[in-house]
């Protein structure tokens, strides 16, 4: 350990030792020693304090100048996303449009498509006024009049598919081949024109055109040969 000596004037010296004794030094010494090695801290300290904080401010200053050089070099790219960003939410608006319309469209095409199955069920099932005749036997012109507008066009049309067409008194007549000829056939064996008789032998649809016949002078009785004969 080293030994320093100082030389002090008695005002010095005196206020030393009030403050040595204040502070609860044993010596001046003691006092001396205690209050240059504090100096000598504080001294220190506040360099190294001092210089830390001056080294924070380079670093700081370099990020901040680091952090700006990259912005700028991101910030292009940056605009480019948000561009790409907004295009893409531009893309699929327009493709939820785009799907909502194909959506609408297959529904369209699926009641298009239901309802032509059905029209070619309806077609299906609908039958031609030749195959109605053939199921009805005859047709009295007076009992379609309201169903019918067109009257001369759809019996000339049952006439060409095969209908037998009779001009009766008032009214046109059609008959299903097949029920003619078995009418014709049956005439040809009747021996009588008394009608009570004639309602036993002919079915109400048969006696009802053989009446209309009548009526019209269409067909005769003979009574000497007792044969029916008819004038078409």
């Amino acid at each position: 350990m080293k030994v320093v000596t100082l030389k002090l004037d008695d005002k010095v010296y005196e206020e030393l030792i009030k403050r040595a004794r204040d502070e609860g030094f044993a010596t001046l010494s003691d006092y001396i020693v205690f209050v240059i090695s504090k100096h000598i801290y504080r001294t220190e300290h506040k360099e190294s304090y001092e210089e830390t904080t001056k080294k924070s401010t380079i670093v700081d200053k370099i990020m901040a100048l680091v952090e700006r050089k990259v912005q700028d070099s991101v910030n292009p790219f940056t605009q480019k996303v948000d561009d790409l960003g907004r295009k893409v939410a531009e893309l699929l608006e327009r493709l939820e449009v785009v799907e909502e319309r194909l959506f609408k469209l297959e529904e369209t095409i699926k009641t298009v498509e239901t309802r032509r199955e059905e029209i070619k069920v309806q077609e299906k099932s609908r039958k031609s006024a030749i195959e109605i005749l053939k199921e009805q036997k005859v047709m009295f012109e007076k009992d379609i009049a309201n169903k019918i507008r067109n009257r001369d066009s759809f019996f000339a049309r049952l006439e060409r598919e095969g209908a037998i067409l009779i001009e009766a008194k008032d009214e046109r007549i059609a008959v299903g081949p097949s029920f003619w000829n078995s009418f014709v056939n049956k005439l040809k064996l009747t021996k009588t024109n008394n009608d009570d008789e004639l309602k036993k032998i002919f079915d109400p649809i048969e006696f009802k055109l053989l009446q209309k016949l009548k009526e019209s002078a269409l067909i005769v009785y003979d009574g000497t040969s007792k044969s029916w004969n008819l004038l078409l």
